[in-house]
């Protein structure tokens, strides 16, 4: 890919904690003017903002969050090659969990993070003003799953009432695809008691008997067949499969101010997913490296739909079965608040 022409500038540094003071009082203002739980009525549409010029950002110096896992692979490869080609220096750092991830763009610590959709549809309803910048990966079979060790007893959706089931984050997508898909089998979500644990815990919460079931990708999915576990649920088959699974959000006063920032960030992880679709095994290596997998679990491992574009179909899907799944009590409109891309990077 060509150099893109360098522009004279300042190097402005916005990383980690110094974003605080400026974002975080316009976001305290809002939620002075936003009751908790009602419909955000201070934020406004993304639709309003339009794309930057990725060439010449505002800000050079920048922090983005998400889960450590496939998903982030993107958010590597953009500190490591992709985002000095838009002039900037992305420092990633990693959370346990979305909603660790959604506080670090409310907080400042972050100019954008990874997430899932939900957590982003509540804090904007709290009044929070929150933009999608970019869409992650879609769902898709294979890529991350429900798993239960032989010894539990559990085998379907039908088993998990009265069990302790980690979901990595109660707003996670998975939580709520869970809930969503257990109501159409007229199953009860709330006889299950749902915890939050990381990733790296899952394998010996799942071994001791600390949870019944739990959600698995990447490394941590390999571990537990390792240890002989059963698939109860698919998070990307069925009616979910092509959904928007995850996606990239920053806070809309931070876009405003920096709409070029913005343009490069949402750049370096288009460009970033992209090379990963491109070339397996780019992939493969990627993922070994990023993850500390053996070269045989990459080799074996089901790539996530990476995206390249803003599907605003696919993203409001989210909202769709966000309601569906009895969280929302109205349908909500999520595309509204999807930022537009660069025409072209």
């Amino acid at each position: 890919m060509p150099a893109r022409p360098q522009h004279a500038r300042a190097r402005h540094r916005i990383t980690r904690g110094a974003l605080g003071g400026a974002v975080a009082l316009g976001l305290a203002a809002s939620l002075a003017a936003c009751a908790p739980g009602t419909d955000g009525g201070a934020t406004g549409a993304a639709d309003a903002l339009t794309a930057g010029d990725p060439s010449a950002p505002e800000v050079t110096d920048v922090s983005l969050t998400g889960i450590k896992g496939p998903g982030t692979i993107p958010l590597q490869l953009a500190a490591d090659e992709f985002g000095s080609e838009y002039g900037l220096t992305i420092e990633p750092y990693f959370v346990d969990n979305s909603g660790v991830a959604v506080t670090s763009v409310i907080s400042g610590d972050a100019a954008a993070a990874n997430t899932s959709y939900f957590g982003v549809i509540d804090a904007i309803k709290q009044g929070l003003d929150l933009v999608v910048i970019a869409e992650g990966w879609a769902s898709s079979p294979g890529t991350s799953s429900l798993e239960a060790l032989e010894s539990s007893g559990i085998t379907s959706l039908a088993d998990l009432e009265g069990k302790t089931v980690n979901v990595i984050s109660l707003s996670s997508s998975h939580a709520i695809k869970l809930r969503d898909a257990m109501l159409k089998q007229d199953l009860d979500p709330d006889a299950v008691n749902w915890v939050e644990l990381p990733y790296g815990e899952v394998a010996a919460a799942l071994e001791q008997g600390t949870v019944d079931a739990s959600s698995a990708v990447g490394p941590t999915l390999a571990a537990v067949r390792g240890l002989g576990s059963v698939s109860v649920f698919d998070y990307g088959a069925d009616e979910y499969e092509g959904m928007a699974e995850s996606g990239w959000v920053a806070s809309r006063q931070f876009a405003e101010q920096n709409p070029n920032t913005i343009a490069a960030i949402q750049c370096s992880i288009f460009d970033a997913q992209g090379a990963l679709v491109d070339d397996r095994a780019y992939f493969e290596e990627q993922f070994s490296a990023f993850l500390g997998a053996p070269a045989e679990v990459a080799a074996n491992e089901v790539m996530l739909e990476y995206q390249t574009t803003n599907r605003l179909d696919e993203i409001q899907r989210n909202a769709d079965v966000y309601f569906s799944s009895g969280r929302l009590t109205e349908e909500y409109d999520l595309a509204a608040h999807v930022l537009p891309a660069p025409e072209s990077c």
